[in-house]
């Protein structure tokens, strides 16, 4: 019997390097009946025993079983993706005790997650007995699909498909807390003569296959490692991957740029171990120079929102920035030292760096695969870097003060009702801080020479990303990108780096250190900090932001006045003046040029509009200036963008009343250039005064953004107040607009129908003719 291979759909949506993702599924396979696995589950164990993999496959229909358990009650995802284990353009399948088994397909690995991966259409749904339960302590996925065609595109095979399981840490769909790809040899399940019907099956050598030695010829594909990174047990770039475990996610950067990473030689891996889930550790090779050459090559320099950019890297947009993998090409030059570390693989001479599409002619031999227990023991022999030591000052002459003593961690900062700072001073020259936000959010603490955020180095942690991490504050935008700098490698020297979400609330705890190069220091004295914390886990634009300085020697901690908060108040209500008061009068004064006598309508709506521009110059240099001292982002948000449209577009309509074309004198009719100017400059006016309608209410609700008024009775107040005002004036705008047309409309009917004499006609027609001219004039 003839069995195609098969896609069991399945999405996923991962945000890699601190960045969300929710992994997850597609599958498999199909087999027959002489392995056992058409008439009883294949089971594969991994993770320890937490993650168990069943598959059976069901012979009258074509049809395959997948059953996912985990040791939890969480979500669970199984994906299936082509040789590279990237779940960029996987199709899975993802569920938990919360949410029904359905087929997803991963657009790209980034926030937020409605953009990371997409839900497949309702004809693409064709999951059949779909289900997932927690049953006795387990979280259990079951499903069964059809069996596709080979020309799907992820149709797998009969030799080794790549796949990946993942789950998180509840039911609620999220980051993963723990994933893994994954190598599954179908063929094994097959009987020889379902073997050459099905297809060849691709050996497997392992050191049983003869004993390797000096002067070997070894042809292997992997991925490049650098040693340090191995010993680290994580990628120095993001201290939540374990290395072994997602080499695909090491960046072009820490592997081709960072010194200590490319000086400590590099390592082209094994396939990985289904028992452990992590990839064996290969060979190493002797060759810096020839994988620092091929690499940079390969890799791009454009900039990533997922990793950090390769500087020296010559690629394009269309390039990797992270798993360089490859097929290396070698001689046995020595064995190893027969350690269970990189220095007991063998090493690898006269290399050739090839692309990893280049397929070997015969595979190599297997090397030694670590567990995570062994990565651990590995990880702590480390030689952990010193802190820098902090400078002594010259012995001085002893005073009675005593020297300050350490703060207690148990000594808090009310930073607002539903935020918290905790902190002592280590003996070692760091200290440690604990921040504690009363919901789901990230939370992040700054440090500051003159109070103000742009310029300042911050800790940021959330549950999205993992571990807090350090960045530089270097600009005021909503735009995260622009607004936050990730720190180098280099600099991310935080310890006991911990965030957390547990019973309602979100924690995060570092240790610093206090005296860092290129970093503001912390001091036993004064210090200036920022707080700030956004409602969800999502690093994004704070709620709630707050200036507050620290004395260390006495524990004092005070509220410190927020910058420029005066200046954006004035800002506010010279606006007002001039948009929601003097513009309106100016409008109105024509509407209602009736009432007054002569040209002083005219005057009035000259004058007054003249006022109202001046304003508008000032308001525009307060915002212009004041945004440039914050040191902000010019014209980056909606708010600001309107500002300068209508700054523009006012100082033409100014311009355009002072050069519009003459009135028609007595007797003479309107030019066609005079009729356009009037209807031009009517319409330029009220698309003037609606846009300076919103602009304030936007204006409104970025003050209660910028100065911690979201949401609150301050702010509700003034908007409220502010419709009511604005409702009032269009009320009377339209009202006097509607009563005068009307009155000037019965005026004149009466003087058609007045059997006064042509003279007096002729006479009343050149005075107003003379008033046209005064106005014109004025």
């Amino acid at each position: 019997m003839k069995f195609l291979s098969v896609l069991a759909a399945l999405a996923a949506a991962k945000l890699h390097n601190r960045i969300f993702m929710v992994l997850v599924l597609t599958i498999s396979t199909f087999v027959t009946a002489a392995a056992d696995c058409s008439s009883n589950y294949c089971e594969s164990v991994y993770d320890d025993g937490d993650v168990v993999l069943r598959y059976k496959l069901n012979e009258p229909d074509d049809t395959i079983t997948m059953e996912l358990s985990y040791e939890g009650d969480a979500w669970v995802g199984l994906a299936f993706s082509d040789a590279s284990e990237s779940m960029a353009g996987s199709i899975a399948v993802m569920a938990s005790s919360e949410a029904s088994p359905q087929k997803y397909q991963l657009i790209a690995p980034t926030f937020p997650v409605e953009s990371a991966f997409e839900l497949m259409s309702p004809e693409e749904q064709t999951l059949m007995d779909a289900s997932c339960e927690f049953i006795d302590g387990q979280t259990v996925l079951k499903f069964t699909t059809q069996l596709l065609a080979d020309e799907t595109p992820f149709a797998i095979s009969l030799g080794e498909n790549h796949l990946l399981w993942a789950y998180g840490r509840s039911p609620t769909i999220g980051y993963h807390s723990n994933r893994s790809p994954f190598t599954l040899n179908l063929a094994r399940a097959i009987d020889d003569s379902d073997v050459e019907t099905l297809g060849t099956v691709i050996p497997t050598a392992s050191p049983a296959d003869g004993e390797m030695k000096v002067g070997d010829d070894i042809c292997i594909t992997g991925y490049i490692m650098d040693s340090y990174c191995i010993d680290l047990g994580h990628f120095l770039d993001n201290d939540d991957t374990v290395t072994l475990r997602e080499p695909e996610e090491h960046s072009f950067h820490c592997l081709l740029d960072v010194p200590v990473c490319y000086n400590s030689g590099f390592n082209v891996l094994g396939e990985k171990d289904p028992q452990t889930g992590l990839h064996c550790l290969g060979y190493r090779i002797d060759d810096t120079e020839a994988v620092l050459a091929a690499g940079r090559a390969t890799g791009s320099n454009v900039q990533s929102d997922t990793h950090y950019t390769c500087d020296t890297c010559s690629g394009g947009e269309s390039d990797a920035v992270a798993g360089y993998r490859a097929t290396v090409k070698g001689r046995v030059k020595e064995l190893g030292d027969g350690t269970k570390s990189v220095t007991g693989q063998p090493l690898l001479t006269n290399i050739q760096m090839l692309d990893a599409s280049v397929v070997c002619e015969s595979p190599a031999p297997q090397t030694v695969c670590l567990s995570m227990d062994d990565v651990e023991q590995a990880a702590a022999q480390m030689p952990v870097s010193e802190p820098e030591p902090v400078e002594e000052t010259e012995p001085v002459e002893e005073t009675e003060e005593p020297e300050p003593e350490p703060c207690s961690l148990d000594f808090c900062v009310e930073l607002s009702v539903s935020y918290f700072l905790a902190y002592t001073v280590n003996g070692d020259g760091t200290i440690t801080m604990e921040l504690t936000y009363d919901g789901n959010g990230w939370v992040g603490i700054g440090f500051s020479e003159k109070g103000m955020m742009v310029g300042s180095d911050a800790v940021i942690g959330s549950t999205d990303v993992g571990i807090p991490q350090k960045y530089r504050m270097t600009a005021l935008s909503v735009d995260t990108d622009t607004a936050i700098q990730l720190m180098s490698p280099e600099e991310q020297t935080l310890t006991d780096a911990t965030v957390e979400f547990k019973d309602g609330q979100t924690v995060m705890k570092f240790t610093k250190i206090m005296k860092e190069p290129n970093q503001i220091e912390i001091t036993m004295g004064n210090n200036n900090m920022l707080g700030a914390y956004g409602v969800r886990p999502t690093i994004g634009y704070h709620v709630r932001k707050m200036n507050f300085s620290i004395n260390l020697s006495s524990g004092a901690a005070e509220e410190k006045a927020i910058p420029f908060m005066s200046a954006w108040l004035a800002h506010g209500i010279i606006a007002f003046i001039a948009w929601g008061v003097l513009v309106p009068t100016a409008v109105q004064s024509a509407i209602m040029r009736s009432l007054f006598k002569g040209p002083m309508w005219f005057k009035l709506h000259q004058n007054i509009n003249a006022t109202a521009m001046a304003l508008t110059v000032v308001v525009f240099a307060i915002g212009v200036a004041v945004t440039g001292k914050e040191g902000a982002v010019h014209f980056e948000n909606s708010h600001e963008r309107m500002g300068l449209a209508m700054f523009i577009i006012a100082t033409l309509q100014v311009l355009d009343g002072a050069k519009r074309p003459h009135a028609p004198g007595s007797g003479e009719e309107k030019t066609l250039s005079r009729k356009a100017w009037e209807i031009g400059h009517r319409l330029g006016g009220v698309a003037l005064l609606a846009c300076g309608f919103w602009q304030m209410d936007s204006g409104i609700k970025l003050y209660a953004v910028k100065f911690n008024g979201v949401g609150s009775s301050q702010e509700n107040s003034v908007i409220l107040g502010y419709w009511v005002w604005i409702g009032f004036v269009v009320a009377m705008l339209v009202i006097g607009g509607v009563y005068f047309k009307l009155l000037r409309s019965e005026m004149k009917s009466v003087d058609q129908n007045n059997d006064g004499s042509k003279e007096e006609q002729v006479n009343t027609t050149a005075h107003l003719s003379r008033e046209v001219d005064e106005e014109a004039d004025a």
